[in-house]
C-alpha cells in the first residue's frame, strides 16, 4: 500500500529555486517527484536492499547492515552483500 503524505512545511524563496532547478535538470513534473528523488537518493547512502527479503537495511557500521524485518545480518565481502539470519528465538 502506497501512503501519501502531504507536503506539510513551507519553502523558503531560495529552497523552492533550487527545487525549480533540480526539477528542470532532473526532468520531473513536479515538486513531489523532486522531494521523491531526493529521499530515495538519501535512503541509499544509508541502507542497501537484504538479499532475503528485498526491505530496506540499514548500514550499521562499514561493510555490515541488519535488516529489521527478516532480522538478517548482511555483511560485505568480495564487493557481494551476503545476508545470514539469525536463529529464530522459541
Amino acid at each position: 500500500m502506497i501512503e501519501r503524505a502531504p507536503n506539510q512545511f513551507e519553502l523558503s524563496p531560495e529552497e523552492q529555486e533550487m527545487i525549480d532547478l533540480l526539477k528542470k535538470e532532473m526532468g520531473l513534473s513536479s515538486t513531489e517527484d523532486v522531494m521523491q528523488a531526493l529521499m530515495r537518493q538519501a535512503v541509499q547512502r544509508v541502507s542497501i536492499t537484504c538479499p532475503n527479503c528485498g526491505h530496506y537495511a540499514h548500514i550499521t557500521k562499514e561493510d555490515k547492515a541488519e535488516c529489521s524485518s527478516c532480522l538478517s545480518i548482511i555483511t560485505l565481502s568480495e564487493d557481494l552483500w551476503d545476508a545470514s539470519r539469525l536463529p529464530k528465538l522459541k
